[in-house]
């Protein structure tokens, strides 16, 4: 890439920032997340982690704007906002504070990931073929998708300068980003992002640091998703990896090679974000006494959180993974390979077994 070629990524969380992070390093551009900017960063592609999704609107929108205004004073190449690929959080109020910043005359917005069957026909959002509002997604506890219908989630109007076209296929991905002119920001997920690096830089370069991914113990892997534990607990158990959880962790506290710590059952009249505090906790005293050296934290609130207690506002990427997770190394030097994936994929075979290997037991997805 030449000169003042940098590309800035605006993301609401820090799990979606990792993936799209990790999606311009396996292209060959060096990338790290900020959860400050600053634009001095000799990354050519920075992604911002705004912590955002789960602010109120116009808290999210004030927050958004003021980061793009930085942005955009620092003249990047092009941005991208990134967005949960099914619409949680402030989608729209976000990418209209950008636009408001930049002073460009729409955005076009693809959340659909067409490689893992998320696809938007008739202005309908499906996943593996079945209407959004009739997945799990339904029931989240955040962001309930209660309803198929993309206009009707974003709030959008005919005349709205959001413009979100079907997105049946790959090739329709690669159509939508060679149609996206510099008055128009790109908004989406990583399919979406994969295609414009394609687009705009050409074809992917390995990185020099493509090497096999070795998870060096003591691992810890971290999971504060209610609806992703019980199966997490149970994966953990078949493999002989010890579980713990924020309220009972004795005999697990000192030494281990890999251990799974997670929320457990959430309790009563404890909001989910004092348990992601516990387990942030709880997780920074295992990393200092137990000198961890790979954390898997799975879900963007909970990697957050961990990163909040660390005091990690620079992340580079260091390594290529499967498609959906960031390999970082905190900065300054010395902090402990961090591995981030968002809470709605499964962890990808390769890393699972890696992790599962560390015990010698046997993997279980």
């Amino acid at each position: 890439m030449a000169a003042n070629s940098q590309i800035i990524v605006i993301a609401d969380d820090l799990s979606g920032a990792a993936e799209l992070a990790g999606i311009a390093f396996a292209h060959g551009l060096s990338a790290e997340v900020q959860r400050r900017f600053d634009s001095n960063s000799g990354a050519q592609v920075i992604v911002i982690d705004t912590d955002s999704r789960s602010l109120r609107s116009a808290e999210a929108s004030q927050r958004v704007r003021s980061i793009a205004e930085q942005v955009a004073a620092a003249s990047p190449a092009w941005i991208f906002k990134k967005v949960d690929s099914v619409l949680r959080g402030n989608v729209r109020a976000e990418i209209d504070a950008i636009l408001s910043a930049t002073r460009q005359a729409r955005a076009v917005l693809v959340p659909a990931n067409p490689t893992r069957g998320r696809t938007i026909t008739g202005g309908r959002y499906f996943v593996s073929g079945v209407p959004l509002d009739q997945t799990a997604f339904a029931v989240d506890p955040e962001h309930p998708r209660q309803s198929s219908d993309v206009h009707a989630l974003l709030g959008l109007k005919n005349d709205s300068a959001i413009i979100v076209p079907d997105t049946a296929n790959p090739a329709d991905v690669a159509r939508h980003a060679g149609n996206v002119d510099a008055t128009t920001l790109a908004a989406g997920a990583a399919d979406f992002f994969t295609a414009l690096l394609n687009e705009r830089c050409g074809p992917g370069v390995a990185s020099s640091a493509n090497a096999s991914l070795v998870l060096d113990a003591p691992t810890l892997l971290v999971c504060g998703s209610q609806n992703s534990w019980p199966a997490r607990r149970a994966e953990c158990l078949t493999a002989g990896v010890p579980v713990a959880t924020i309220d009972d962790t004795s005999g697990s506290m000192m030494s281990f090679s890999a251990l799974l710590l997670g929320i457990g059952e959430l309790n009563s009249g404890i909001s989910q974000s004092d348990m992601l505090d516990r387990l942030a906790n709880v997780s920074n005293e295992l990393i200092q006494i137990a000198n961890v050296k790979t954390v898997l934290a799975e879900g963007g609130a909970t990697a957050a959180a961990i990163a909040n207690q660390q005091r990690w506002l620079r992340l580079k990427v260091v390594a290529t993974a499967p498609a959906g997770v960031g390999v970082l190394r905190p900065l300054p030097a010395g902090s402990p390979l961090v591995l981030i994936k968002p809470g709605s994929y499964s962890w990808p075979r390769e890393i699972w077994e890696s992790f599962c290997r560390i015990v010698g037991g046997p993997p279980s997805v």
